[in-house]
């Protein structure tokens, strides 16, 4: 048993006031701000897929990717789309079977599919290798993607293209990455060994689709081998993406991921393309959107034929890495959004701590209990609508574990990132 400790009365009340007022803080983003989200369906409908749509590039930037694009490149070329595209690959001055791989699939799919080739690394990260993507894509309306990432559908690229061409303000379109293990309406799940997805209605996958990408698995099943690890970083992933989609509903668009992201040449021309921040070797994605998405030019796609899967980190250590990665690319964030993040990140972790310390000394603890129950039952309400939003089995009930793990990933993990000298590069090294 714990033993408990005497506050001093009048710290105590100062605790319990800043445990309160975290706890309204964090009441009013999840009901206000996420509560979009989970509340407005029709904001998250894709536009009708009959709507003109524009010509459109798809830029995937490989290095040292030969086996991911054996995998995956086949669901990329299976997109059916009923205005011209292309599949535009940039070599980033690999030294695997890259070329060969990608000359045999651009031979197989003459006049869909091109190769730009760097053939030698003289930066880190690949921001120089996407610049150059963009300059040789012939057409203006670009979607991004990874070569280690596979779509939910061959209906993709119709639904994200939908979306930038729906109103003639959007400039950027934000679409979902999950994971694979995430299953769609409870029918099938994705592995990297299983790769076929259903629609959004529950139904089978195309044939078409079915034959290129064969393997379903039930949720149960999957179930037996998914980890506890893999649990995790499938719940902060939904996690961060409910936060950025639900910032973006209320006028706020801060951030979005490169392997499921669509955009304006010109809004990429009108911010310098990625001179400001260069010597970063992340955020080719993430900082593009901070620098020129508005609550006017700005549009969210989570039709689930939209998602776009990925592999999630092997473990721990290469989850760090990657957060670091991130969060090195959002020291540079504007202002605003730096700021406002960081008092949500704070308000959580404070939340967390502040509770632990108040119910060690046996401080108030019906109020102090009643606060936590009431932030915790509102987080299972709204999360649990946004989680069906996004097609995530199995998370719901692992709330009352993972909120923690995230309020000590803000209170301690992420401060320790941020301090340390190492910096990850990207792209698999030989």
């Amino acid at each position: 048993m714990v033993n408990s400790f005497v506050l001093n009365p009048v710290l105590g009340q100062i605790l319990l006031w800043l445990y309160v007022l975290a706890g309204i803080l964090q009441l009013v983003v999840w009901c206000l701000v996420f509560g979009k989200m989970g509340f407005r369906s029709r904001a998250l409908k894709s536009p009708n897929l009959q709507i003109p749509k524009s010509p459109i590039s798809i830029i995937i930037c490989a290095r040292n990717e030969a086996e991911n694009l054996r995998h995956y490149l086949p669901a990329v070329l299976a997109q059916q789309f009923d205005a011209p595209w292309e599949l535009l690959v940039v070599d980033d001055a690999s030294k695997d079977e890259t070329p060969a791989v990608l000359q045999s699939f651009q031979e197989k799919n003459l006049g869909v599919m091109r190769v730009v080739r760097i053939a030698e690394k003289t930066s880190p990260g690949k921001k120089y290798a996407l610049s150059q993507g963009i300059a040789a894509a012939k057409y203006d309306h670009l979607l991004l993607t990874d070569a280690d990432c596979q779509p939910a559908s061959p209906h993709w690229l119709a639904h994200i293209a939908a979306a930038l061409t729906a109103k003639p303000e959007t400039e950027i379109v934000l679409g979902y990455g999950p994971n694979f293990a995430a299953s769609n309406s409870g029918q099938t799940t994705l592995s990297r060994q299983t790769t076929a997805v259903p629609s959004s209605d529950g139904s089978k996958p195309s044939d078409e689709y079915a034959k290129k990408n064969k393997g379903l698995v039930s949720p149960d099943e999957y179930a037996k081998k998914e980890t506890q690890f893999s649990l995790w970083s499938r719940y902060e992933t939904a996690f961060v993406a409910a936060q950025y989609f639900s910032f973006a509903l209320v006028g706020m668009p801060y951030m979005g991921v490169g392997r499921n992201l669509a955009f304006k040449r010109q809004i990429f021309d009108r911010v310098g393309g990625f001179i400001s921040h260069l010597q970063i070797p992340s955020g080719d994605d993430d900082l593009l959107v901070n620098a020129a998405a508005t609550a006017r030019n700005t549009a969210i796609c989570l039709e689930p034929e939209s998602f776009v899967y990925s592999d999630a980190p092997k473990n721990w250590s290469a989850w760090l890495r990657q957060k670091q990665r991130h969060l090195a690319a959002g020291s540079v964030y504007r202002w605003p959004h730096k700021i406002i993040l960081g008092i949500l990140g704070f308000s959580h972790a404070g939340f967390y701590f502040l509770f632990a310390v108040l119910i060690l000394a046996r401080f108030n603890p019906m109020i102090v209990v009643g606060i936590f129950l009431l932030r915790l039952f509102s987080i299972l309400f709204v999360f649990g609508k946004i989680l069906r939003v996004l097609r995530e089995p199995g998370l719901w009930w692992r709330i009352p574990l993972f909120d923690p793990l995230m309020a000590v990933y803000y209170g301690a993990v992420a401060p320790w990132l941020l301090i340390s000298k190492k910096r990850a590069g990207w792209g698999r090294q030989k």
